[in-house]
């Protein structure tokens, strides 16, 4: 799989005409897969690892080749979204949307991580453009959780009526959908970010990115914020707070997840068991909650007791 991945991005890296036909050609089937296929949840898979694939080598010409290139790369993907949405479903505004939602915060963040060489500090400014996205869904998009939930119990029915179990639980995943949207396209925006770092660093030839992982420490500053934003989040109970709180929760897993990286890198079992420990994050909030909580208090108990810096030689390198 991995070789695979970096055969497509030696690939998509040859020339800009090469870079515009594989992200767009990803981008497409990514708007066009689901309604194709005959099986949902396949359709939903597909789509969302073609648009993942498409995004991570966007994100891998920005840091690569700069910001653009990949804007040119980006430009005729656009417009190929828009010439077959418009021939197709009638719908030609498809390409622009596409590119501000699924494009537009991996511009960002990936010419961040270019400039400032920090991953940490990228990390921070995919919170704070976070930050303005919940701001924007509580202030322009306010009536988003009743909507959702009126038009849940009117697709249930009569059937829902009867069991009022299942129309409030069917509430309850509606309302954490509405209050945790944000931390989720975050989440998927950052593994995004880290695969196309991934694949700069594995098409140079280098372990910077191994090591820069391992070495994500987001500071004592922001450590100290996210336990006051968590304590407001649970006494206010203010909506946007909570959506605050599941962004920050995400952001310091990452650090949680570097420690235990560092910690496990060592022993001879090393991979299975972190593969039983992500098995374990995709299955348990628990989990989830306790890597951040790790991340945040090793901002000042430092589990890494040497922290892990990139080489600057490596860096040079790749950049």
């Amino acid at each position: 799989m991995g070789v695979s991945l970096l055969a497509l991005a030696r690939y998509t890296l040859k020339g800009p005409y090469q870079a515009a036909a594989i992200v767009g050609l990803l981008a497409v089937l990514a708007v066009f897969i689901p309604p194709m296929t005959g099986n949902n949840v396949i359709g939903v898979l597909l789509a969302s690892f073609s648009m993942l694939l498409s995004c991570a080598l966007v994100g891998l010409i920005i840091l690569t080749q700069g910001t653009l290139s990949g804007l040119k790369a980006i430009g005729v993907s656009m417009l190929g979204i828009t010439l077959v949405a418009w021939a197709l479903i009638n719908a030609p505004e498809l390409g622009l949307w596409t590119g501000l939602v699924q494009w537009l915060p991996i511009i960002l963040l990936s010419q961040t991580l270019r400039s400032t060489k920090s991953l940490a500090l990228t990390v921070l400014v995919g919170v704070a453009l976070g930050a303005i996205a919940i701001a924007v869904q509580y202030l322009l998009w306010g009536s988003m959780e009743a909507e959702l939930i009126t038009q849940a119990i009117q697709r249930l029915g009569e059937a829902a009526q009867q069991q009022q179990e299942m129309v409030d639980r069917n509430i309850q995943i509606l309302r954490l959908f509405v209050l945790a949207m944000v931390a989720m396209v975050y989440l998927f925006i950052m593994l995004i970010l880290l695969v196309a770092r991934w694949m700069q660093a594995s098409l140079a030839g280098s372990n910077g990115f191994g090591q820069e992982f391992r070495g994500l420490v987001l500071g004592k500053s922001a450590a100290a914020f996210a336990l006051v934003l968590m304590g407001l989040s649970f006494w206010l109970g203010q909506a946007w707070l909570v959506s605050l709180a599941f962004l920050v929760v995400i952001a310091f897993m990452f650090q949680g997840i570097a420690v235990v990286h560092c910690k496990l890198g060592s022993w001879r079992q090393a991979r299975l068991l972190l593969g039983l420990f992500y098995g374990l994050l995709l299955i348990f909030p628990q989990v989830v909650a306790l890597t951040a909580v790790t991340g945040v208090i090793d901002n000042w108990l430092v589990f890494r007791k040497k922290s892990v810096k990139p080489n600057d030689d490596n860096e040079r390198d790749e950049r």
